[in-house]
Protein backbone atom coordinates (compact mmCIF):
# COMPACT_ATOMS: atom_id res chain seq x y z
CA UNK A 1 0.00 0.00 0.00
CA UNK A 2 1.43 3.29 -1.18
CA UNK A 3 1.99 6.34 1.31
CA UNK A 4 -1.29 8.48 1.13
CA UNK A 5 -1.21 12.35 2.26
CA UNK A 6 -3.18 13.31 5.01
CA UNK A 7 -5.80 15.17 2.72
CA UNK A 8 -6.44 12.27 1.15
CA UNK A 9 -7.44 10.04 3.96
CA UNK A 10 -9.58 12.69 5.64
CA UNK A 11 -11.63 13.07 2.42
CA UNK A 12 -11.92 9.20 1.99
CA UNK A 13 -12.99 8.88 4.81
CA UNK A 14 -15.34 12.04 4.97
CA UNK A 15 -16.81 10.25 1.50
CA UNK A 16 -17.33 6.85 3.21
CA UNK A 17 -19.00 8.75 6.23
CA UNK A 18 -21.51 10.55 4.25
CA UNK A 19 -22.04 6.85 1.88
CA UNK A 20 -23.23 5.25 4.96
CA UNK A 21 -25.57 7.62 6.25
CA UNK A 22 -29.27 5.95 5.46
CA UNK A 23 -31.13 6.55 3.03
CA UNK A 24 -32.84 10.33 3.21
CA UNK A 25 -36.76 10.22 3.26
CA UNK A 26 -38.97 11.12 0.01
CA UNK A 27 -40.15 14.64 -0.23
CA UNK A 28 -43.84 15.38 0.04
CA UNK A 29 -43.86 15.27 -3.72
CA UNK A 30 -41.97 12.12 -4.06
CA UNK A 31 -44.50 10.58 -0.80
CA UNK A 32 -47.46 11.20 -2.91
CA UNK A 33 -46.12 9.67 -5.77
CA UNK A 34 -44.92 6.41 -4.07
CA UNK A 35 -48.36 6.29 -1.92
CA UNK A 36 -49.99 6.01 -5.68
CA UNK A 37 -47.71 2.79 -6.70
CA UNK A 38 -49.73 -0.70 -6.04
CA UNK A 39 -47.40 -2.38 -3.77
CA UNK A 40 -49.52 -5.21 -3.50
CA UNK A 41 -48.86 -5.95 -7.25
CA UNK A 42 -45.66 -6.85 -6.73
CA UNK A 43 -43.12 -8.74 -5.33
CA UNK A 44 -39.42 -9.31 -5.71
CA UNK A 45 -37.02 -12.06 -5.24
CA UNK A 46 -33.19 -12.11 -4.96
CA UNK A 47 -30.05 -14.72 -5.68
CA UNK A 48 -26.55 -14.05 -4.06
CA UNK A 49 -23.88 -15.60 -5.58
CA UNK A 50 -19.89 -15.91 -4.74
CA UNK A 51 -17.63 -17.07 -7.94
CA UNK A 52 -14.32 -17.42 -8.62
CA UNK A 53 -11.84 -18.20 -11.32
CA UNK A 54 -8.73 -19.28 -8.30
CA UNK A 55 -6.87 -16.02 -8.96
CA UNK A 56 -5.17 -14.97 -6.17
CA UNK A 57 -6.23 -11.82 -4.28
CA UNK A 58 -3.59 -9.41 -2.41
CA UNK A 59 -3.26 -10.20 1.46
CA UNK A 60 -5.62 -8.93 3.75
CA UNK A 61 -3.31 -6.73 6.30
CA UNK A 62 -5.42 -5.26 9.06
CA UNK A 63 -8.73 -6.85 7.62
CA UNK A 64 -7.44 -10.22 8.45
CA UNK A 65 -10.30 -11.10 10.53
CA UNK A 66 -12.73 -11.14 7.64
CA UNK A 67 -11.16 -14.38 6.38
CA UNK A 68 -11.56 -12.92 2.91
CA UNK A 69 -11.41 -10.32 0.50
CA UNK A 70 -15.50 -12.03 -0.31
CA UNK A 71 -16.14 -11.46 2.90
CA UNK A 72 -15.25 -7.76 2.95
CA UNK A 73 -16.97 -7.06 -0.09
CA UNK A 74 -20.58 -9.19 1.69
CA UNK A 75 -20.10 -6.80 4.32
CA UNK A 76 -19.99 -3.92 2.20
CA UNK A 77 -23.18 -4.80 -0.10
CA UNK A 78 -24.66 -5.83 3.28
CA UNK A 79 -24.22 -2.33 4.61
CA UNK A 80 -25.80 -0.96 1.66
CA UNK A 81 -28.31 -3.00 2.02
CA UNK A 82 -28.90 -1.82 5.09
CA UNK A 83 -28.67 1.85 5.56
CA UNK A 84 -31.13 1.90 2.36
CA UNK A 85 -33.76 -0.50 4.18
CA UNK A 86 -33.69 -3.12 1.28
CA UNK A 87 -33.96 -7.04 2.37
CA UNK A 88 -32.53 -9.47 0.47
CA UNK A 89 -34.19 -11.74 2.72
CA UNK A 90 -37.90 -10.69 2.15
CA UNK A 91 -40.17 -11.25 -1.07
CA UNK A 92 -42.15 -8.33 0.25
CA UNK A 93 -41.54 -5.44 -2.63
CA UNK A 94 -40.69 -1.77 -1.06
CA UNK A 95 -40.36 0.46 -4.46
CA UNK A 96 -38.34 3.21 -1.90
CA UNK A 97 -35.90 0.28 -0.60
CA UNK A 98 -35.45 -0.96 -4.43
CA UNK A 99 -34.58 2.02 -5.63
CA UNK A 100 -32.27 3.35 -2.98
CA UNK A 101 -30.45 -0.13 -2.42
CA UNK A 102 -29.44 0.42 -6.36
CA UNK A 103 -28.38 3.75 -5.53
CA UNK A 104 -25.99 3.10 -2.77
CA UNK A 105 -24.66 0.23 -4.58
CA UNK A 106 -23.74 2.43 -7.30
CA UNK A 107 -21.77 4.96 -5.36
CA UNK A 108 -19.71 2.47 -3.22
CA UNK A 109 -16.36 4.74 -2.44
CA UNK A 110 -14.75 1.74 -1.43
CA UNK A 111 -14.91 0.63 -5.21
CA UNK A 112 -12.36 1.69 -8.10
CA UNK A 113 -14.98 2.06 -10.71
CA UNK A 114 -18.74 0.99 -11.52
CA UNK A 115 -19.82 0.29 -15.00
CA UNK A 116 -23.66 -0.44 -15.90
CA UNK A 117 -25.75 -1.23 -19.36
CA UNK A 118 -28.69 -2.78 -20.29
CA UNK A 119 -29.89 -5.39 -22.45
CA UNK A 120 -33.39 -5.79 -23.61
CA UNK A 121 -34.82 -10.25 -24.07
CA UNK A 122 -38.29 -11.05 -25.62
CA UNK A 123 -39.85 -13.50 -23.33
CA UNK A 124 -42.87 -15.94 -23.65
CA UNK A 125 -44.48 -18.39 -21.24
CA UNK A 126 -42.70 -21.03 -23.87
CA UNK A 127 -39.41 -18.90 -24.52
CA UNK A 128 -37.39 -17.72 -21.62
CA UNK A 129 -33.49 -18.73 -23.43
CA UNK A 130 -33.37 -14.92 -24.62
CA UNK A 131 -33.66 -13.59 -20.85
CA UNK A 132 -30.86 -16.13 -19.96
CA UNK A 133 -28.78 -15.10 -23.15
CA UNK A 134 -28.83 -11.05 -22.20
CA UNK A 135 -27.49 -12.06 -18.55
CA UNK A 136 -24.88 -13.96 -20.30
CA UNK A 137 -23.68 -10.94 -23.08
CA UNK A 138 -23.67 -8.82 -19.31
CA UNK A 139 -21.73 -10.87 -16.80
CA UNK A 140 -19.38 -12.40 -19.39
CA UNK A 141 -16.95 -9.66 -18.64
CA UNK A 142 -16.11 -10.40 -15.08
CA UNK A 143 -16.49 -14.33 -14.71
CA UNK A 144 -15.46 -17.16 -16.55
CA UNK A 145 -18.14 -19.11 -18.19
CA UNK A 146 -17.72 -21.74 -16.04
CA UNK A 147 -18.88 -19.66 -13.05
CA UNK A 148 -21.63 -18.35 -15.05
CA UNK A 149 -23.53 -22.32 -15.00
CA UNK A 150 -23.67 -20.92 -11.08
CA UNK A 151 -26.36 -17.55 -12.40
CA UNK A 152 -28.45 -19.64 -14.32
CA UNK A 153 -28.89 -21.48 -11.42
CA UNK A 154 -30.23 -18.95 -9.25
CA UNK A 155 -31.94 -17.05 -11.61
CA UNK A 156 -34.25 -20.66 -11.89
CA UNK A 157 -34.63 -20.54 -8.43
CA UNK A 158 -36.00 -16.83 -8.27
CA UNK A 159 -37.78 -18.06 -11.13
CA UNK A 160 -38.92 -20.84 -9.11
CA UNK A 161 -39.67 -18.55 -5.85
CA UNK A 162 -41.97 -16.08 -8.26
CA UNK A 163 -44.17 -18.89 -9.06
CA UNK A 164 -44.96 -19.66 -5.10
CA UNK A 165 -45.37 -16.60 -4.34
CA UNK A 166 -48.77 -15.75 -4.10
CA UNK A 167 -49.81 -12.28 -5.11
CA UNK A 168 -52.94 -10.84 -7.38
CA UNK A 169 -54.23 -12.46 -10.81
CA UNK A 170 -51.52 -10.20 -12.71
CA UNK A 171 -48.39 -8.98 -10.67
CA UNK A 172 -44.80 -8.09 -11.21
CA UNK A 173 -42.16 -9.99 -10.08
CA UNK A 174 -38.68 -7.64 -9.25
CA UNK A 175 -35.73 -9.62 -9.69
CA UNK A 176 -32.35 -9.49 -8.77
CA UNK A 177 -29.32 -11.26 -8.74
CA UNK A 178 -26.20 -10.30 -6.68
CA UNK A 179 -22.78 -11.35 -7.12
CA UNK A 180 -19.25 -11.48 -5.82
CA UNK A 181 -16.81 -12.67 -8.45
CA UNK A 182 -13.48 -12.86 -8.12
CA UNK A 183 -11.68 -12.66 -11.81
CA UNK A 184 -8.34 -12.49 -13.26
CA UNK A 185 -7.19 -10.76 -9.82
CA UNK A 186 -10.07 -8.77 -9.36
CA UNK A 187 -13.03 -8.61 -7.14
CA UNK A 188 -16.43 -7.37 -8.55
CA UNK A 189 -19.24 -6.55 -7.24
CA UNK A 190 -22.36 -7.08 -9.06
CA UNK A 191 -26.21 -6.47 -9.51
CA UNK A 192 -28.56 -7.77 -12.93
CA UNK A 193 -31.91 -6.63 -12.39
CA UNK A 194 -35.11 -6.99 -14.46
CA UNK A 195 -39.13 -7.09 -13.83
CA UNK A 196 -41.08 -9.97 -15.01
CA UNK A 197 -44.78 -9.44 -15.60
CA UNK A 198 -46.98 -12.79 -14.52
CA UNK A 199 -50.31 -13.73 -14.62
CA UNK A 200 -52.12 -16.25 -12.65
CA UNK A 201 -54.06 -19.26 -14.85
CA UNK A 202 -56.47 -21.47 -13.10
CA UNK A 203 -55.36 -24.82 -12.92
CA UNK A 204 -51.69 -23.74 -14.06
CA UNK A 205 -50.28 -21.46 -11.40
CA UNK A 206 -48.15 -18.36 -12.64
CA UNK A 207 -47.06 -17.98 -15.87
CA UNK A 208 -44.67 -15.14 -17.69
CA UNK A 209 -46.42 -13.19 -19.95
CA UNK A 210 -44.95 -11.94 -22.87
CA UNK A 211 -43.06 -9.18 -23.19
CA UNK A 212 -40.13 -7.42 -23.80
CA UNK A 213 -37.76 -7.69 -20.47
CA UNK A 214 -34.87 -5.00 -20.07
CA UNK A 215 -32.20 -6.39 -17.59
CA UNK A 216 -29.59 -4.08 -15.42
CA UNK A 217 -26.21 -4.72 -15.24
CA UNK A 218 -24.11 -3.18 -12.98
CA UNK A 219 -20.78 -3.80 -11.30
CA UNK A 220 -17.97 -2.08 -9.34
CA UNK A 221 -14.22 -3.49 -8.73
CA UNK A 222 -13.20 -3.19 -5.26
CA UNK A 223 -10.23 -0.75 -4.29
CA UNK A 224 -8.14 -3.39 -2.18
CA UNK A 225 -5.90 -0.50 -0.83
CA UNK A 226 -8.61 1.80 -0.19
CA UNK A 227 -10.35 -1.06 1.82
CA UNK A 228 -7.07 -1.52 3.80
CA UNK A 229 -7.37 2.33 4.75
CA UNK A 230 -10.79 1.93 5.90
CA UNK A 231 -10.15 -1.05 8.08
CA UNK A 232 -11.06 0.65 11.22
CA UNK A 233 -14.63 1.68 9.82
CA UNK A 234 -15.08 -1.78 7.94
CA UNK A 235 -13.85 -3.78 10.93
CA UNK A 236 -16.68 -1.60 13.17
CA UNK A 237 -19.72 -2.76 10.60
CA UNK A 238 -22.26 -5.56 11.08
CA UNK A 239 -20.01 -8.03 9.65
CA UNK A 240 -21.37 -10.28 7.06
CA UNK A 241 -19.60 -13.77 6.21
CA UNK A 242 -19.79 -14.71 2.80
CA UNK A 243 -21.50 -17.79 2.75
CA UNK A 244 -23.86 -16.18 4.98
CA UNK A 245 -24.80 -13.86 2.38
CA UNK A 246 -24.87 -16.17 -0.24
CA UNK A 247 -27.45 -17.76 1.76
CA UNK A 248 -29.93 -15.48 3.26
CA UNK A 249 -32.41 -15.05 0.38
CA UNK A 250 -35.82 -16.09 0.30
CA UNK A 251 -35.10 -17.99 -2.64
CA UNK A 252 -31.35 -19.69 -1.71
CA UNK A 253 -33.94 -22.67 -0.38
CA UNK A 254 -35.80 -23.42 -3.35
CA UNK A 255 -35.13 -25.91 -6.23
CA UNK A 256 -34.11 -24.45 -9.45
CA UNK A 257 -37.44 -23.96 -11.58
CA UNK A 258 -37.48 -27.06 -14.24
CA UNK A 259 -39.17 -25.65 -17.08
CA UNK A 260 -38.32 -26.34 -20.75
CA UNK A 261 -38.60 -22.65 -21.54
CA UNK A 262 -35.47 -21.89 -19.97
CA UNK A 263 -34.12 -23.60 -23.09
CA UNK A 264 -36.49 -22.51 -26.03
Amino acid sequence: MTDISTSRLHREALELALWETSSPQPDAASASLLSQFDSGSDDQGVGNNVVGDGSRLPDLGPLSDFGSWESVAATIVHKAESVSGFDPGGTNFDLKAWNAFLTKFATIPLCTQYTYDYREANISSLSLKNAIDAVDDLVKSFMSPENYLGIVESIKKVGQLALSTQKQTQKNSNQQIGCLSVHAGKLYLGAIRTTVSMEHKKGKGYEQLAQTLQVYRGYGVLDFDKCKRSADKLLAWDGKDVDEWANETASASQKPNDSPAWDN
